[in-house]
């Protein structure tokens, strides 16, 4: 006698096991292109007997000196503008319609992303507060709401429609919160560590970083695990964070915290929690999807609510006005001098946000010749766009440099 098939379990296991498959080739994929972009900056190695003193290409970027990629670029361009297009490549500057002499020092937010990554584990209470003791302003957090009701702060890999994934983190499959993918495997037994198994303290005790993730800058000897001591690098819920902030006594009463709503179902629990913490004065909300500071607004009208976006629509001032926000976060190469003005316009208050730690080595390397990897150049061009504020990923360079500028424009009585 035949078994009858439960059709909605079966559409289910084919659904699940589609989207199952589609993801480990995306991710084999990706695997497959990091790999070979490693093999071939590893092998392509300039050679030459000629002494770094009498060599131009030190003084341009010495920690390029080796990388023939950089060194053809440097010998066709010579820091030629109209070169580096002509060859592929491309200025910051030319790319933001700005000059470095158009920017005139003024009061500046620095915020740090992720607290601060190079000296510690990022969106750690440590990394929170290396922020502080730098002389950032404030620092900026990712948050997701787990199965247990508890918020966390977490960022992970993944894209908008499905971040907070543990892989390149943690080692092992899954998301830190729920999505379709994440409940269809799940209904299909396919789910393995998926985010619907973690409540915060499994997370807390069970997830542990990777040392050899690229992301994480700060070192391996910076990340420890449980036994080690001073062990921080853990899943921080984000009471323990906030709590941590307000009441540490090297850290500002005025050190704001920036909570990007990067999970879904995020906006009401995080509202609140800032609201029975009495932290409403210290704390905005940002997010890549608009609905939720749409959310944000409707439940406190005086919220300080930014709206991110990764490319610039036309009309962005619009959406952002539309949605309730106070402030556009912008990423930092698209904060031209013209879109700083049309939020300006509107009546916004801009951020420029970098992207993390691998993402501005890759585009360090690959996309702007004419500024290092987040040094003092890259902030000051930047800054030069006219924007107000500055998250970034390593809040002691970007002190440093609103210093100097600073000083520069006091012996400068011209600029």
């Amino acid at each position: 006698m035949r078994t009858p098939v439960n059709l909605s379990t079966f559409f289910l296991t084919i659904v699940g096991l589609w989207l199952w498959t589609i993801t480990v080739a995306f991710q084999l994929q990706h695997e497959a292109a990091t790999s070979n972009m490693k093999f071939m900056r590893n092998n392509k190695l300039y050679s030459s007997e000629t002494d770094d003193d009498d060599d131009p290409m030190v003084a341009w970027a010495p920690e390029r000196k080796n990388d023939i990629f950089s060194r053809e670029i440097y010998e066709r361009q010579r820091g030629d503008f109209e070169a580096e297009q002509s060859y592929g490549g491309r200025s910051l500057a030319s790319t933001l319609n700005v000059t470095r002499v158009q920017w005139k020092p003024k009061r500046i937010e620095i915020i740090g992303h992720r607290g601060s990554p190079y000296t510690a584990l990022e969106n750690t209470a440590r990394s929170f507060i290396d922020a502080a003791q730098a002389g950032a302003d404030g620092a900026e957090l990712d948050v997701f709401l787990l199965k247990c009701g508890t918020l966390v702060v977490f960022h992970g890999t993944g894209g908008d429609e499905n971040p907070g994934l543990l892989k390149s983190y943690c080692g092992v499959p899954g998301s830190i919160a729920a999505s379709l993918l994440c409940l269809l495997s799940h209904l299909a037994s396919l789910y393995a560590c998926c985010s619907l198994d973690y409540t915060a303290e499994e997370a807390k005790r069970l997830l542990t970083f990777d040392k050899s993730f690229e992301e994480f800058v700060c070192g391996p000897d910076k990340i420890t695990h449980p036994g080690d001591p001073l062990h921080y690098c853990f899943v921080h819920t984000l009471e323990e964070v906030l709590v941590t902030l307000r009441d540490h006594p090297r850290v500002s009463s005025n050190f704001t915290i920036k909570i990007e709503l990067k999970g879904p179902n995020t906006a009401g629990p995080v509202v609140e929690l800032v609201h029975r913490l009495n932290m409403s004065r210290r704390c905005s909300y940002s997010s890549f999807d608009h609905a939720r500071i749409a959310e944000v607004r409707m439940l406190d009208e005086d919220a300080i609510t930014g709206a991110l976006f990764d490319r610039l629509p036309s009309d962005f001032a619009q959406r952002a006005v539309a949605v309730g926000a106070s402030e556009v976060h912008l990423k930092y190469d698209t904060c031209t001098y013209d879109a700083i003005q049309a939020a300006h316009r509107a009546g916004l208050k801009t951020m420029a946000w970098f992207r993390g730690p691998r993402g501005m080595k890759q585009d360090y390397f690959e996309k702007y010749l004419d500024v290092g990897n987040e040094d003092e150049a890259m902030y000051r061009t930047v800054l030069s766009s006219g924007v107000g504020s500055m998250c970034v990923n390593r809040p002691d360079v970007m002190v440093k440099a609103l210093a100097e500028a600073r000083f520069e424009s006091i012996q400068s009585p011209e600029q």
